[in-house]
């Protein structure tokens, strides 16, 4: 992320010693082999180092119209889930929900990212027919480059660009599935380029990093959702430690003023950066990513669940770990342990834990998103937690629109919150990563899944009437 839930440690470019690279990588992914599905067991941390790599990928074409069809056309392709977004509002109780008129409606929910999509909108309205939710109210909003550089036309053929397309489509229309009646609102960062790889540049790092003191200052959504990581630890750690430290008061204001901050943990596992690491020969370190690891941020972990048709379960909901990476979690190095997490501080110790809460984002259990690419479109199976992150966040704004206000920092809430009140403990599963041990589930809170994961139907009800 600004790939999405990926994150790099910085490296310079081939050729341009001077240019630093930073940590910051989008975190959702598109499948790009087959991955055999494994009943309910979660398949090894030591896979997890064989990563479907997104921006290489060919789009399958799984089907164009019926959703049901295009399931069993994707999983005949990939060996995955490919479950749609109508069973993961089944599975987290939000069709319920919006059936009733809990909706979202007189919310907005806004997104983050770079680049984005041509053909957001329309395939956003593509997806929304398909599903049969209301028309999306989608409005995108450009924040130009920095330093008054002009922004580079969006090129199909560059596969950095093509991910931060399927980025920004797949977190619309995750917060679209969950809230269907919210204003949608996409700010994109426009940006001189972007390489093939999707690792984004230092001077990247920074637009987005202004980009979100505008949204949070004077924009100010009911929720706004991060897809991208900056890992905390390696080579950019004092550029990322001096973002931080520039945006905590901005993050703890806008929380105050309402606003519901949600970002992916990272798809790194224990130690953000790591598949870079590998590349480059260095022995991955322990750590988490920002901008998830601030207080006043919910992070967003990732889950593997398997389903029915219906989207019921068939069995518990696991940690995320597979082929296509596993959630970020472990403590930061950066953030002070917060009042709400003083009951887990037997886990934590003093510095702030992550992840708080998780949602599904595994690639065995893949979901389809509607996606146009060279001019055709399709439903593509993406994983990461940066689908976690807007499921997450359309499931707050349910919340806002019930309790009649934005909720501002739900963490408090969560943390207060047990089974009765839709928090639903995993207690299985582990967020280990090759040459990294990772943390493993348990009863009530841990690092690999947080306090674990969601049942809206009792959530909303809670956030919106708190104690």
């Amino acid at each position: 992320m600004p790939r999405t839930t990926r994150s790099a440690t910085t490296r310079t470019r081939d050729g341009e010693p001077g240019r630093a690279r930073t940590p910051l990588r989008l975190a959702a992914a598109l499948l790009a082999s087959v991955l055999a599905l494994t009943g309910c067991q979660t398949v090894a941390g030591s896979e997890a180092a064989k990563r479907a790599r997104a921006a290489m990928a060919t789009t399958p074409e799984p089907g164009a119209t019926a959703t049901a069809e295009a399931r069993r056309a994707c999983v005949r392709a990939t060996g995955t889930g490919c479950y749609t977004f109508t069973q993961l509002r089944g599975l987290y109780g939000t069709k319920t929900l919006n059936d009733g008129g809990n909706d979202g409606a007189g919310t907005t929910v806004a997104a983050l990212g770079v680049v984005g999509s041509p053909h957001l909108a329309a395939d956003l309205r593509h997806f929304s027919h398909a599903l049969g939710l209301p028309a999306p109210r989608l409005e995108v909003v450009r924040h130009q480059p920095p330093h008054g550089a002009k922004a580079a036309p969006f090129d199909e053929d560059n596969a950095g660009m093509l991910a931060t397309a399927r980025e920004a489509t797949l977190d619309m229309e995750a917060l679209h599935a969950m809230a269907p009646r919210a204003a949608l609102v996409y700010h994109q960062v426009d940006l001189p380029g972007v390489d093939a790889d999707g690792v984004l540049d230092a001077r990247a790092a920074e637009a987005l990093a202004a980009a979100m003191r505008t949204v949070l200052t004077e924009q100010r959504p009911d929720v706004l959702s991060l897809s991208f990581v900056m890992s905390e630890r390696g080579d950019s750690a004092d550029q990322v430690a001096a973002l931080a430290r520039g945006l905590r008061r901005v993050l703890a204001e806008a929380a105050r003023a309402g606003t519901t901050v949600v970002a992916a943990s990272g798809d790194d596992g224990a130690s953000p950066g790591s598949a870079q690491a590998a590349q480059l020969g260095a022995k991955p370190v322990r750590g988490v990513a920002w901008p998830a690891s601030d207080p006043s941020v919910t992070a967003v972990g990732g889950t593997r669940v398997t389903l029915d048709e219906a989207g019921h379960r068939r069995c518990a909901d696991t940690v995320w770990n597979d082929k296509g990476g596993a959630p970020g979690g472990g403590t930061s190095v950066l953030m002070r342990r917060p009042r709400y997490q003083d009951g887990v501080r037997d886990v934590t110790g003093a510095k702030r834990g992550v992840p708080d809460i998780s949602l599904s984002a595994s690639a065995a259990g893949s979901t389809m998103v509607w996606f146009t690419h060279a001019g055709r479109g399709a439903w593509v199976p993406m994983l990461g937690t940066s689908l976690a992150a807007p499921l997450f966040g359309g499931i707050v704004a349910l919340a806002a629109q019930r309790a009649g206000h934005g909720l501002g920092a739900v963490n408090p809430a969560l943390y207060r919150l047990g089974r009765d009140g839709g928090v639903r403990d995993i207690t299985t599963g582990d967020n280990a990563t090759e040459g990294t041990s990772g943390y493993r589930a348990g009863r009530g809170y841990d690092l690999a899944s947080g306090l674990g994961t969601v049942d809206a139907g009792k959530l909303v009800p809670a956030l919106a009437t708190p104690e």
